[in-house]
């Protein structure tokens, strides 16, 4: 039974603690539930697009790749066809990705630490405070299945047999490809494991599971560009990371490209380094060389930051067993190691002292987040289901009024557009394409942050009203902006905003010009 106390107490850990947030967050919105990232609704309404209309993409008929999750997407659709349309079905899904993940936290645990029972309950707990796995889950989104993915594939790898020239890896392939299909980032992982299983000789099962984590994303590549996409989704193409080019410039150093995994980058790497002193070729060393490898590749190429859920798969990693690592020294050495080695001991504190930090912080955050898109993203929704359902809209956030009024969205800002995704690529992303864009497909309305755009881009159009909100922690901007194509539409549109306006919340302020 004491195997199972670290895995009782992560799931009550994560379970109170989003029961709490929800409670108090449905308390905000008036018991209306709602997530804290508009995303969560992009993907909502490409899988509602895929489970009723076989279409892959924001709107019933144009096919756009805007997710760089497949999987998920997947997952949401099938979810969607089985059960009916739901706004708790992305919470569910999330929800069995942090089972699993606390599932194989405590796997992990029991057979490869020395810890006790107390010890692997804190090893346990710290992860999940320090991953954010919590927020993680109330996003509704893929990132606790690609943390639980991650774990699996690198627990997998380095459980491999020495001698593996002539054995098939084919449940360490399964997970890679799991991994990469529910986030492109995984492919750091698998190019580690790919270095790792050469520097041991075992090159079959290096290209086995190269090929397995690429093929995923290969075969969705190519059903997007025979359906008029490209072969990386248009949020990987637009939200690429350019650290590439500061590195080659010389601009910033690798060291400050890893942002919030800084510290765990860098207590990983003196760890692996005293292994490899000690010729120390362990199970850990294998794990910490991975990490350490797809952190700096994350670095270089992808993002951090956006509500804490770039990173997580490296924190939640790098947490596990670093902390494992500190707890089995501490037992080893007590009291009597801090005061010989108390220096080493108070650098690592000071490192690593910004991830509970950051994990508390998420708490707080989440609730604010939740009411932000109820404000805002959430209201453009219901207000546009109402009178709008079916029209032709221009948007740049495309979530929520995509999801809940079925609409013929223009995406701006490219994630749900083809067209102009590969005008922002291409260059020629400017304010005669995008009025272009709008006019060409008869739009009725325009809603945006005037800050995201050039101040000129809505000249052609008719100014009709803001909503603000009186504080904004994860929206675009505090206030939107809905603007007519033209006269008549600015007209039509300015009354049917006074109609809806006594059902937003009381703090939300509505200027009409």
């Amino acid at each position: 039974m004491k195997k199972y106390i670290p895995l009782i107490a992560g799931l009550a850990f994560v379970a109170g603690l989003t029961a709490v947030i929800e409670y108090l967050s449905m308390r905000n919105t008036g018991g209306h539930f709602c997530y804290p990232l508009d995303d969560t609704f992009i993907h909502m309404a490409v899988s509602k697009n895929l489970a009723q209309y076989g279409n892959w993409g924001i709107t019933a008929s144009c096919f756009v790749s805007t997710s760089s999750s497949p999987l998920f997407t997947l997952l949401l659709a099938f979810f969607f066809k089985l059960f009916g349309t739901s706004i708790l079905m992305p919470l569910v899904i999330s929800s069995l990705g942090t089972l699993l993940i606390v599932w194989t936290i405590n796997t992990e645990l029991n057979r490869f630490s020395t810890l006790s029972t107390s010890g692997k309950t804190l090893c346990m707990l710290f992860t999940l405070l320090c991953g954010a796995v919590v927020p993680m889950t109330l996003l509704g989104m893929e990132h606790t299945l690609q943390i639980a993915f991650t774990l699996f594939f690198v627990h997998s790898v380095a459980s491999l047999p020495k001698d593996t020239k002539t054995a098939f890896p084919w449940q360490t392939c399964a997970w890679a490809a799991l991994m990469t299909a529910t986030r492109y980032e995984n492919l750091f992982f698998i190019a580690a494991a790919f270095a790792l299983l050469i520097w041991k000789g075992s090159v079959r099962q290096a290209i086995l599971i190269a090929c397995a984590g690429a093929a995923p994303l290969i075969l969705f590549g190519i059903y997007s560009v025979m359906h008029g996409g490209s072969m990386l989704p248009n949020s990987v193409l637009i939200k690429g990371n350019q650290n590439l080019n500061y590195f080659l410039n010389g601009g910033t150093s690798l060291l400050q490209a890893t942002h919030s995994i800084s510290g765990i980058v860098v207590i990983a790497m003196i760890a692996a380094y005293a292994r490899l002193r000690q010729n120390r070729f362990d199970r850990d060393f294998r794990i910490l060389f991975m990490f350490i490898i797809a952190a700096l590749l994350h670095a270089v190429f992808a993002s951090f930051g956006w509500f804490y859920r770039y990173e997580a798969y490296l924190i939640v990693l790098g947490s596990l067993h670093l902390s494992k690592l500190g707890l089995q020294w501490w037992n080893a050495n007590g009291i009597a190691g801090i005061r010989r080695q108390w220096v080493p001991v108070l650098l690592v504190s000071a490192v690593m002292y910004s991830l509970p930090v950051r994990g508390l912080n998420a708490f707080r955050n989440s609730m604010r987040a939740i009411y932000n898109i109820y404000e805002q993203q959430y209201q453009m929704g219901l207000f546009f289901r109402e009178y709008y359902k079916g029209a032709t809209i221009a948007a740049n956030d495309i979530g929520a009024i995509s999801y809940f009024a079925d609409l013929n969205t223009i995406d701006m800002w490219g994630l749900g557009n083809n067209e102009i995704a590969k005008a922002r690529k291409s260059g020629y992303w400017n304010n005669e394409f995008i009025q272009k864009i709008v006019s060409d497909h008869h739009t009725r309305a325009v809603v945006m942050y005037d800050s995201w755009f050039d101040k000129d881009l809505a000249k052609p159009w008719v100014k009709v009203a803001t909503w603000t909100m009186p504080y904004n922690y994860i929206c675009g901007d505090i206030y939107v902006t809905f603007y007519g194509t033209s006269i008549t539409e600015a007209e039509t549109l300015k009354s049917k905003l006074q109609t809806f306006e006594s059902r937003l919340p009381k703090d939300v302020k509505v200027n009409y010009y």
